[in-house]
């Protein structure tokens, strides 16, 4: 295929590759994208390699790497590195990285503490039904919950809190507001999914956990919002070591240097009552609490083993969340 204005290259797909398109995206950006639009951790995991591939292994001129789901945004210097040749260089490693079934990256997992159906969630709905809709359906009980319960086909509510707590979510990206992360189930059992605030919230509380589509985020700040809230959980932004020292855990991003999440970490979360997690938050910002934090890595065939071995229930729970969903009123 002859190259466009805007598809500067493609590499086609083959085997369990999927196609790769680098298009222009500004005088100074190359955006590398992956496969087609859809919500597939496989294209999320290729994105890391080739991340991790130029961290390890920079490129002279490039400036900076801002991974999306299935992209990556690359800066350069035209100065220092032409596009063709950079171009030539990111198509060489693409084709050059391990397979995916042979794909492993560093990924951490952190363990954070959420209280389910909270003040400061509720507070956010309260406000949303008193200045912008109060006939919305996933407002009319007073919280976000019950409408994730119903749209998801589940029976109650702890029905839903004990599946997002068995899950462990892959930190994709990070982004929006900064510090957010955008995680996603490595569960193929798990397929929780809601459509989001129409419109949008003006007003979300720091701290903050909601899910829209299949995507669950951390508010880091108190921000408008659209995801439905279901519970809170620590400061994600601005964290400091329990002898007070800010945490840096992305030392050659200047930018990110008071983020919790890391590109590829994984989460899993443990319940507590609210008056617990207000006392861990106060020991946040005071700098005494230790984050749980364990180094390791994600092993890619193991997630393709497990879903290959899931596949026959997990297209079961999708039939059985999709026929719920179409029972439910859309915001």
């Amino acid at each position: 295929m002859a190259p466009s204005r805007v598809i500067l290259r493609t590499i086609q797909a083959r085997d369990a590759r999927p196609a790769v398109q680098l298009r222009q995206a500004g005088d100074h950006q190359v955006l590398v994208e992956y496969g087609d639009m859809e919500v597939d951790l496989r294209l999320s995991f290729r994105v890391h390699a080739l991340l991790r591939s130029l961290v390890v292994d920079p490129v002279h001129g490039v400036l900076d790497t801002a991974p999306g789901f299935r992209s990556i945004m690359v800066t350069f210097d035209p100065g220092r590195v032409a596009r063709p040749r950079l171009l030539d260089e990111l198509v060489e490693r693409e084709r050059s990285a391990p397979e995916l079934a042979s794909l492993v990256l560093p990924s951490r997992m952190l363990t954070l503490p959420i209280a389910f159906d909270d003040e400061m969630t509720r507070e956010a709905v309260r406000r949303y039904r008193i200045t912008t809709r109060i006939d919305a359906p996933n407002v009319r009980d007073g919280d976000n919950i019950d409408y994730i319960v119903r749209y998801n086909g589940f029976v109650n509510r702890e029905e839903f809190f004990a599946r997002f707590l068995a899950t462990t979510w892959w930190n994709a990206f990070i982004g929006y507001f900064p510090g957010l992360p955008s995680l996603f189930s490595l569960d193929p059992l798990t397929q929780i999914s809601t459509p989001k605030y129409n419109p949008a919230r003006m007003w979300t509380a720091e701290g903050a956990v909601g899910i829209g589509g299949p995507c669950v985020v951390l508010y880091p700040m108190e921000s408008p919002g659209s995801y439905q809230l279901f519970g809170r959980t620590l400061p994600v932004r601005h964290v400091r070591d329990a002898g007070g020292a800010e945490r840096n855990p992305v030392p050659a991003q200047a930018a990110a240097r008071s983020n919790l999440f890391r590109i590829g970490d994984r989460v899993r979360f443990t319940r507590v009552r609210e008056d617990q997690l207000l006392a861990m938050r106060l020991r946040a910002f005071e700098g005494t609490y230790v984050y749980e934090i364990e180094d390791g890595e994600f092993v890619a065939a193991d997630y393709l083993r497990e879903v290959e071995r899931l596949a026959p229930a997990a297209a079961r729970i999708a039939a059985e969340r999709e026929q719920a969903a179409a029972r439910v009123e859309i915001p």
